[in-house]
């Protein structure tokens, strides 16, 4: 197999048989038979982008875009192309961080081009679907088509499951009173919900067009499919929305544990500081250079004076105890 792994290019074989893995320099021919094709680029270059457009003609305004991960998510219509720009998300199990990763995607009724500048869980399990499925290239390009934008949908439902696992840690450590450390683990949460947040917002307006939009590239049937992707973005906006209130709600929390441990510090240290100030003032008083004070030459002045301030100390701590202050 002369194809990199960069490269993935699949054949239609009919409705009873997987799709057929075939060579960059096959889909000439192929394509040449009228046989459907996907072609899957991983980190595609300049050179892949110039061969796109000397085999497909692509815009060049849409190749540029390709080799830009910054393009927000939209369509364009370039002759008989749908041009689709579709963020996905990729979540790295080794740090837990998020990124965006562009899918861009050429739809015709004859072939499928996608294009992506990182590895996506979602374009690798729809091509496994179409290496072990019958069929599925058989059922159109805009079949796909919507399996691939799904496909980037549902990965959302795998980190918010996470995110759910990470505040359901934080709801206990904070309600059981585990709270140190907590305040990190409370912003890498509401800075992954922000992230996907500020990532799932376009994908509301550019599958809106999609639905709602005349695309000859998109089946009536399909463009229903894609309304069913819609409202799990609908839902996904309103968890992410539900998430921020309650990590918000989190952080004032244990801001408040924060600042009611620091008043029970500052209390304690209040009360030794006031139990502390007449002992002072006795030693200080006993301390002071005379030749002649009352009770420096009794033989029992010392022993007296540690009996009148344990005494002291006791009526204090009865005192704090019967204000409730302790």
């Amino acid at each position: 197999m002369k194809t990199t792994e960069r490269w993935y290019c699949f054949a239609n074989q009919g409705p009873h048989r997987p799709a057929r893995r075939v060579d960059r320099e096959e889909i000439s021919d192929v394509l040449n038979h009228d046989t459907l094709i996907w072609i899957d680029i991983i980190r595609p270059t300049p050179e892949d982008m110039q061969w796109l457009k000397n085999n497909f003609a692509f815009h060049e305004l849409a190749l540029e875009d390709v080799l830009s991960n910054e393009t927000r998510p939209k369509q364009e219509l370039y002759d008989e192309v749908l041009f689709t720009v579709f963020g996905a998300i990729n979540l790295y199990p080794d740090t837990d961080e998020l990124s965006t990763v562009n899918l861009n995607i050429f739809l015709t009724p004859q072939f499928i081009v996608t294009a992506h500048g990182e590895p996506l869980k979602s374009t690798r399990t729809v091509r496994q679907m179409v290496q072990t499925r019958p069929g599925i290239l058989a059922k159109g390009s805009d079949y796909l088509y919507h399996h691939l934008l799904d496909g980037v949908i549902d990965r959302y439902f795998d980190v918010l499951d996470q995110i759910e696992g990470d505040i359901d840690q934080i709801e206990d450590n904070l309600f059981e009173g585990r709270n140190q450390a907590l305040q990190e683990p409370i912003f890498h949460a509401k800075r992954k919900v922000s992230t996907l947040k500020r990532s799932i917002g376009p994908k509301r307006t550019a599958l809106r067009e999609l639905v709602n939009g005349e695309f000859p590239q998109l089946s009536p049937e399909r463009q229903l499919h894609l309304r069913d992707v819609l409202d799990h973005v609908r839902r996904i906006d309103d968890t992410l929305e539900s998430y921020r209130e309650l990590l918000n709600s989190l952080m004032a929390s244990y801001m408040t544990q924060i600042s009611n441990q620091m008043n029970e510090v500052m209390k304690l240290m209040s009360i030794i500081a006031t139990i502390m100030l007449p002992l002072s003032f006795l030693t200080g008083l006993f301390g002071m250079n005379f030749a002649k004070m009352p009770g420096l030459t009794w033989d029992f002045g010392f022993w007296a004076l540690l009996l009148v301030m344990a005494g002291l100390v006791s009526s204090m701590l009865w005192f704090f105890r019967q204000r409730g202050i302790f």
